[in-house]
């Protein structure tokens, strides 16, 4: 009992760390999480207008684009977050009792609760505002949300390990993820360019997480490229790949 009233008290302050550790890095600290999708929104809501263009999918722009844009920002973020966590804390992995999965899950844990935060507020303002009607399944957001943050944090796992072994990982990885924000579904209708693109495109796994994502909220929205069981298959391994990564480096990664 003592030994896990210990490590639930040095999960605590690991996780008050990181907390001021992303908050301290700006003035605004966490009200960016809130500003930059919301502004990557409003930025296409507003090209939209002035071409005088609708909505690819439903009559809403703005639930197209922000069902588009908080799934892949909610991947994005975790994987960039969780990759960091133990190249950044090598001063605290020197520290008894203190791994580095003890760091990837404060991170995690942070990441996530920031992210639970800031999908709840812009859902409560966009219906306050009454530029959206209310998730028609909120039920399948929440799993597909799930999932998209399960996905982020398959990849972060093994960006741990690489960002911390190879340090032109994070310039490599940033090349290799760049294109998703295209080529994920946030800005257009998938099932609306032609067949031999949707098969290019279905092999990306945030395509499938914003589509899932999307069906909670239109019970009209349906999809031939949405395959769930892809989705979960990348999580799966992402997620084992990722852990069987920090173990077999772990012996390195305190001294790197």
């Amino acid at each position: 009992m003592e030994a896990l009233a210990r490590r639930a008290q040095m999960s605590g302050a690991l996780l008050l760390r990181e907390a001021k550790t992303q908050s301290g890095r700006s003035r605004i600290g966490y009200l960016w999480a809130l500003i930059e999708p919301l502004s990557h929104v409003a930025v296409m809501c507003v090209v939209y207008w002035a071409i005088n263009r609708r909505a690819p999918v439903g009559p809403s722009v703005v639930l197209f684009f922000i069902t588009g844009v908080l799934p892949f920002f909610l991947f994005h973020k975790v994987a960039l977050q969780v990759g960091g966590a133990v190249r950044g804390s090598q001063k605290v992995l020197r520290m008894p009792f203190v791994s580095p999965l003890d760091m990837i899950v404060a991170r995690a844990v942070l990441a996530g609760l920031t992210w639970v935060v800031v999908i709840s507020i812009l859902v409560v303002l966009l219906l306050a505002m009454e530029v959206m009607e209310p998730p028609v399944s909120p039920e399948t957001a929440v799993l597909a949300a799930l999932l998209t943050f399960a996905l982020g944090l398959g990849v972060g796992l093994v960006n741990a390990t690489a960002m911390s072994l190879w340090s032109s990982w994070v310039h490599i990885y940033g090349v290799l993820t760049r294109p998703l924000y295209i080529f994920s579904g946030i800005f257009f209708s998938v099932d609306r360019i032609p067949s031999n693109l949707q098969y290019w495109l279905s092999w990306n796994p945030v395509l499938h997480a914003v589509q899932w994502f999307r069906t909670g909220f239109r019970s009209d929205y349906s999809t031939p490229v949405l395959d769930r069981t892809y989705l979960i298959s990348w999580v799966l391994a992402s997620l084992l790949l990722g852990l069987s990564m920090l173990r077999a480096a772990r012996p390195r990664l305190a001294y790197t």
